[in-house]
């Protein structure tokens, strides 16, 4: 099989040169009829009393030997031929035609799809925040605006010293459409949920020291208000205090706008209104 080849679990993945061990399992199996036959008869005269204990249990003993090669060289016959212990992609090929292979060499990555994963380490006071089959949504630079099912499959118990995190194990969906092993990815886990939450957007806000701030229009005037956050993403921050659900909010322009700056709506042909400022910044609904 080559890179990329999809493969059910017990297919042929290569074949090694049996020939010795074909005559092998043929020597071994001569062996053992030879030996079955000589203890039939050795079974029947000691039946008879016509041969002693210690002589029957040598022939049995022989035979009883005789079998476990036979299964031996059945084995190692039958490990000629590398078989795929589960369905899955095969992402790498480290043999050649032709090459010497022995016990432990590597011969190929096998993927399983259905069974994708994701490591990502948190910092440690989320430690008791993270539960088992809580939600995660999986992002990537690579894959602009798609996002990704996932759930917490597995949580370390242990904080590293050093980095002050511990390692979460995200399981993802069959996305081998799209995601592919190696891929750098971002992790949301889902660790709580607020309904009816009051959501701005993040190209609103405005950074002052330690602070963030929005502009509200109110009565036709900007009014710089601070923003008390909390959850957010990517692209909302939750609003816990003062911006009220429909309030118009400043989203271009808003950094060289001062508090109290006289701004008018204009209307538009999209299905909401935009409100422009005196000095170029538009505003939309919180």
């Amino acid at each position: 099989v080559e890179e990329g080849d999809r493969v059910g679990a017990g297919d042929t993945l290569v074949w090694i040169e049996d020939e010795e061990l074909r005559v092998a399992a043929e020597e071994s199996e001569v062996d053992l009829r030879h030996l079955q036959v000589g203890y039939d008869r050795t079974k029947q005269m000691f039946q008879r009393k016509l041969i002693s204990d210690q002589e029957h249990e040598d022939k049995k003993f022989q035979l009883e030997q005789a079998k476990l090669r036979y299964r031996r060289a059945q084995m190692e016959l039958e490990h000629a031929v590398i078989r795929a212990p589960f369905s899955g992609v095969i992402t790498g090929r480290s043999v050649q035609t032709g090459s010497r292979v022995t016990a432990g060499t590597k011969l190929f990555d096998l993927i399983k799809l259905e069974d994708m994963i994701a490591r990502v380490f948190v910092p440690g006071q989320y430690l008791t925040a993270i539960r088992e089959k809580q939600e995660a949504v999986i992002t990537s630079e690579f894959l602009k605006e798609m996002s990704f099912n996932g759930f917490v499959k597995r949580i370390s118990p242990v904080v590293d010293p050093k980095s002050g995190t511990f390692k979460v194990t995200i399981g993802i969906e069959d996305r081998w459409d799209y995601l592919r092993p190696g891929i750098f990815v971002d992790v949301r886990v889902v660790t709580d949920t607020h309904l009816n939450a009051v959501l701005v957007p993040k190209e609103a806000v405005v950074y002052d020291g330690g602070d963030r701030f929005v502009f509200i229009v109110q009565d036709s005037t900007a009014t710089r208000v601070k923003l008390d956050a909390g959850f957010e993403d990517s692209k909302f921050v939750e609003s816990l205090s003062l911006i009220e659900p429909e309030t118009d909010i400043i989203v271009v322009g808003q950094n060289g706008l001062k508090d109290k700056a006289k701004v008018k709506i204009v209307n538009v042909e999209e299905p909401e209104d935009e409100t422009v400022g005196t000095d170029g910044s538009s505003v939309d609904e919180g």
